[in-house]
């Protein structure tokens, strides 16, 4: 991949905490078609400076801890229940196309005021986000990808562009409606481009790496027992720290890239100017010098949500309290409506599958 690897749980923190010598790789950066795949360049993600602390104020508004008890009651645990009720009754599932792939995507869809239960759309958002998380995983490369992803940033278009529309002037308690009414006091003026921006990266940014969170949390609660007892006895303390820990341990997002400003040297490596830096968060959450046994579960590790899942500094994703809410009530729903569920040893076993994005799957459960 043509790049620096940085391994060290301290160096990608300072890396990432350090923007103006260790800039982020914008989609603008690779010209206007990036750009627009990526959905624009009015988002939290694709902006910079002052720009982006305006958006990421905007942003906080509507993803902030304050919002999580609503959106709980109203977005996630109907669809956390609608995805269980369509297997409860039949004794088996497969719990990442069953589960943790429709979950994101559908709870983000109530949000926007979408029909979250229409599966054809829903299948169709995914595999669109899929398209477009590949082509940047892969550092915005200009080849089938691309083409690919293209595709699906017009789609995805045809999708948010009548919403966006119609809540500019017929507002509701949805979350698009929500950044027409906030945005104006929060960041400035904005157009329809503008917000379909923002409520693109929103929705990309809950999907692919919250699946994945999800199929991790159920892998490791079906293959320690110990840690399953713990957290179910404690659907509280010890289940908030088994999900940090899972986002530690087994983080879906493998690695962020960064670019040097200048000629630096980094750990005693010369490093260039415009040198690609890929931080391995997939490392550096493990790493020794950081953690106490990196390899282990441990409930009681201090402070819990010491690692790099979400990243660190002004870039820390806005979206984490959301993920963290889909990913708590996913496993208690679990744990209270299919108590007695476990793999299903007869069947194909879990691998830790995928390349920027990974989790475990398949996962055949019989209850």
């Amino acid at each position: 991949m043509n790049c620096w690897l940085v391994l060290s749980y301290d160096l990608c923190r300072a890396v990432e905490s350090d923007e103006s010598t260790y800039r982020i790789i914008l989609a603008a950066d690779k010209g206007p078609l990036a750009s627009e795949i990526a959905g624009g360049k009015t988002s939290v993600g694709q902006s910079l400076g002052e720009k982006h602390a305006r958006m990421r104020r905007l942003s906080l508004r509507l993803l902030g801890p304050a919002a999580m008890p609503r959106y709980r009651t109203e977005h996630v645990l109907p669809v956390v229940n609608d995805a269980i009720d369509r297997f409860a009754n039949r004794g088996h599932a497969e719990l990442i196309n069953e589960f943790a792939i429709p979950i994101p995507p559908r709870v983000m869809a109530s949000l926007f005021g979408l029909p979250w239960k229409d599966d054809a759309l829903m299948a169709n958002i995914s595999q669109w986000h899929d398209d477009i998380v590949a082509w940047v995983g892969m550092g915005y490369p200009n080849d089938e990808l691309a083409r690919k992803a293209k595709h699906a940033s017009d789609e995805l278009n045809k999708v948010f562009l009548p919403l966006v529309v119609d809540r500019r002037e017929r507002r509701g308690d949805d979350f698009i409606s929500a950044v027409w009414t906030h945005a104006p006091t929060d960041y400035g003026e904005v157009g329809v481009e503008d917000v379909i921006s923002i409520v693109r990266e929103m929705a990309l940014g809950a999907g692919e790496t919250t699946t994945k969170a999800i199929a991790n949390s159920t892998y490791l609660l079906l293959s320690n027992p110990v840690v399953r007892e713990a957290v179910s006895i404690d659907q509280q303390g010890a289940l908030n720290a088994f999900v940090e820990e899972v986002l530690r341990l087994l983080g879906s997002l493998q690695w962020r890239f960064r670019l040097a400003s200048c000629d630096l040297s980094l750990a005693g490596s010369a490093i260039k100017k415009n040198d690609r830096i890929m931080l391995l968060h997939a490392a550096a959450n493990r790493d020794p010098e950081h953690y106490a046994c990196p390899h282990m579960i441990d409930l009681n590790r201090r402070p819990p949500t010491d690692h790099l899942a979400f990243n660190v500094g002004t870039r820390i994703c806005v979206g984490m309290h959301l993920a963290r809410l889909q990913i708590r009530e996913s496993l208690k729903a679990l744990i209270i409506r299919l108590p007695n569920f476990y793999l299903d040893q007869g069947k194909e076993t879990p691998q830790f599958r995928g390349f920027s994005h990974r989790s475990f799957g398949p996962q055949h459960v019989v209850f």
